[in-house]
């Protein structure tokens, strides 16, 4: 049976030893190991729940690891060093913007001490890469000069949230894990007959459902839709394996 090989090459994963990180690494290689301990223990999870029949939450955890293994395949499977760190970049750039719509969503002004430190903390990480996720503009200006213009008009306290917001919205590129997972499937036809995309959108439709409301919680997923989380999460595997990380020297 599919079901219970796929299984079996989960149960017989053993990631890479994770390196201990003494912060003169590579911003690339703390992200991209990162990014793998997380699809790791997302994987020991799945196996888990999946062992105590848990197939609701067996399957957000598997939308999760292939969602986030859709983005370490974007940032690290590029020919040249140079696309590598594009995509670095783009990725720092859009999880910063998301994390300073974030913040300002939490109040309507910067007057709390505690909104202004996150949101000196995120405009500090946004600054060195917000360039590379500029929207195409009509302007003889550079991307980092209009970045820069931006990041004028956003370091100060004053001024309403909401328009800050919306100097984000309008000028930057937000984050697209469709996109990510899009790009994965088509790149990786070959180990997940096309499913990836399939069934991402699937745990986006999960994901967005209120499972504590009447007759949701205790609604049992269909043997179909679990055994195709397990077809993909087995697929992942493979793919760790054969164009995962190698280890590096400690």
């Amino acid at each position: 049976m599919k079901t219970l090989k796929d299984l079996a090459i989960i149960k017989a994963f053993v990631p890479e030893k994770i390196p201990n990180f003494v912060g003169t690494e590579s911003m690339f290689d703390f992200v991209v190991w990162n990014l793998y301990d997380r699809i790791a223990n997302g994987l020991k999870s799945f196996d888990l729940l999946c062992d105590n029949r848990r197939f609701y939450d067996a399957f957000l955890v598997a939308g999760n690891v292939l969602e986030t293994c859709a983005v370490l395949s974007y940032i690290k499977d590029k020919q040249t060093e140079k696309e590598r760190l594009e995509n670095l970049n783009k990725y720092l750039a859009r999880s910063a913007a998301g994390q300073l719509i974030k913040t300002l969503s939490w109040s309507d002004d910067l007057s709390k001490e505690v909104v202004w430190k996150a949101y000196e903390s995120g405009l500090k990480l946004f600054a060195p890469v917000g360039d590379s996720i500029i929207k195409k503009q009509k302007s003889d200006k550079t991307d980092k000069e209009i970045h820069w213009d931006i990041l004028d008009k956003l370091k100060y306290r004053d001024g309403s949230n909401a328009d800050k917001k919306s100097l984000i919205y309008s000028n930057y590129v937000r984050p697209d894990p469709q996109g990510y997972v899009r790009a994965f499937s088509k790149t990786f036809d070959r180990l997940d007959n096309g499913n990836f995309e399939r069934m991402y959108d699937k745990y986006c439709d999960f994901k967005h459902v209120n499972i504590m409301s009447n007759g949701v919680a205790a609604e049992t997923m269909e043997e179909d839709i679990v055994d195709w989380a397990i077809e993909i999460m087995a697929a992942v595997v493979l793919y760790l394996q054969r164009y995962g990380l190698k280890p590096m020297d400690d």
